[in-house]
């Protein structure tokens, strides 16, 4: 438990859950060939087509990077929540929690098993909002004579939250029988796609947000 009370084990956490997660889809990333024979692209790839086994060639690596960003997330943000005083920061410990486990399941359960990567999908970014929303919160309404962190950090988590937001609300924008719009069987995958573009901002915002919270611990 005291590990958990060191400000550098979030900072250790956080860093290396950045650094794991970019090298998880960049390296899969640059091998990619689609059934189509189509490189990766960002503008109309989900990330999680980059584990799709029988797909991707390196779907190893994306899954393993998962597994093992989802533990750093599981650690950093539990540390991170005891670390900051007040409810509002134990919440978020809570949901930080949850999200480490659904993204380490997102590893479990590659696309070819969509019913259990849908599941660890959909949780993994309801509870994303919900970890950085109390976390931005509890950073907030720290007292200024003993802040672990500037209070102008908080403003940051606002990033995430609207890109976590919009893809959650394409998600249910669309008709009740195409929920499962993370899957692409039979897709006519357009040239852009606004929900891979949208799924790809949860990525990029996320690991922004932790990279400003672990350097400025």
């Amino acid at each position: 438990m005291e590990f958990l009370l060191n400000p550098t084990t979030f900072k250790l956490a956080g860093l290396g859950g950045v650094l794991i997660g970019i090298l998880a889809v960049i390296i899969p990333g640059l091998v990619y060939q689609g059934t189509k024979g189509e490189k990766f692209s960002f503008l109309n790839h989900y990330i999680s087509e980059l584990g799709e086994v029988g797909v991707s060639k390196l779907a190893w690596v994306f899954n393993a990077g998962m597994i093992l960003a989802g533990l750093c997330i599981v650690i950093g943000f539990s540390s991170l929540g005891l670390l900051l005083p007040g409810f509002w920061a134990k919440v978020g410990l809570l949901f930080g929690v949850i999200t480490g486990l659904a993204l380490l399941m997102v590893g479990v359960f590659p696309m070819n098993k969509m019913k259990g990567h849908m599941v660890s999908a959909v949780t993994f970014f309801r509870a994303g909002l919900l970890m950085v929303s109390f976390f931005s919160v509890a950073i907030i309404l720290q007292q200024n004579e003993a802040a672990l962190l500037p209070r102008w950090v908080g403003l940051v988590g606002a990033i995430p939250v609207l890109a976590f937001g919009i893809f959650l609300g394409l998600m249910w924008s669309v008709r009740k029988e195409d929920r499962e719009t993370l899957s692409t069987e039979g897709l006519e995958r357009p040239r852009v796609w606004k929900f891979a573009i949208s799924e790809w901002s949860n990525f990029f915002s996320l690991i922004f947000w932790i990279l400003i919270v672990a350097l400025a611990i």
